[in-house]
């Protein structure tokens, strides 16, 4: 009995640290090698996401933060104005397909932009072009599946991992219920730069890792 037990916990164990991500890891190889670890997995990602296992999607969406971003944060609102605020507008087929003949440069460079995701989705439903909307609903159903599948945030040791600043506040929701009187927000930098965020509501605990830090 104690030897079933023994072997139980150790089975735990084993699964928990087996089930982290190693972003040490990650960050080696796309800096060491980007043209075997990061720009064929952000191929496959434009064109057939689906193909993609978990790991060369934890590959593949953490390790943008470690590499030359060819359209970033800064990018996306640079050209806001002239692009993006009219896609997200409720647009008809021509204007939308207008849109698009410069929107969908900016989307190839960067499919992991959830921004720019968001309104790709718009522009291609207003054009009609459904099969490669079925491509942008894929690319954000995957990367939403793997932060959620990067920790359930309950200790620091298993966080919730991140790689834009605006998703560590999007973790709130979370919370089965809101009382700001009982609300409590503590961060701290790690060794390797990433910042570790825990929210407190209540009984309620969730941990963040924003991966890389901020910029």
């Amino acid at each position: 009995m104690k030897q079933t037990i023994i072997i139980l916990i150790f089975s735990l164990i084993s699964n928990f640290v087996f089930g982290q991500i190693n972003f040490d890891l990650i960050k080696k190889n796309v800096i060491e090698n980007p043209t075997e670890n990061f720009y064929p997995l952000m191929e496959k990602f434009r064109t057939n996401p689906s193909e993609l296992t978990q790991d060369e999607l934890n590959q593949l969406y953490y390790g943008s933060k470690f590499v030359k971003n060819d359209y970033s944060l800064g990018d996306y609102n640079k050209d806001y104005e002239t692009i993006w605020k009219k896609a997200s507008k409720k647009l008809s087929k021509e204007k939308a397909q207008k849109i698009l003949v410069e929107a969908e440069t900016k989307y190839q460079k960067n499919p992991l932009n959830k921004f720019v995701l968001k309104e790709m989705i718009n522009l291609y439903s207003n054009a009609g072009d459904y099969k490669k909307l079925d491509i942008v609903n894929k690319q954000i159903e995957l990367t939403e599946k793997t932060i959620e599948k990067s920790g359930d945030g309950k200790t620091e040791q298993n966080p919730i991992c991140v790689i834009y600043p605006g998703d560590v506040l999007v973790q709130l929701e979370r919370f089965s219920y809101v009382d700001r009187n009982k609300f409590e927000q503590k961060s701290k930098q790690l060794e390797d730069g990433s910042i570790l965020t825990m929210y407190k509501m209540g009984d309620e605990v969730y941990y963040v890792k924003l991966v890389g830090g901020y910029f």
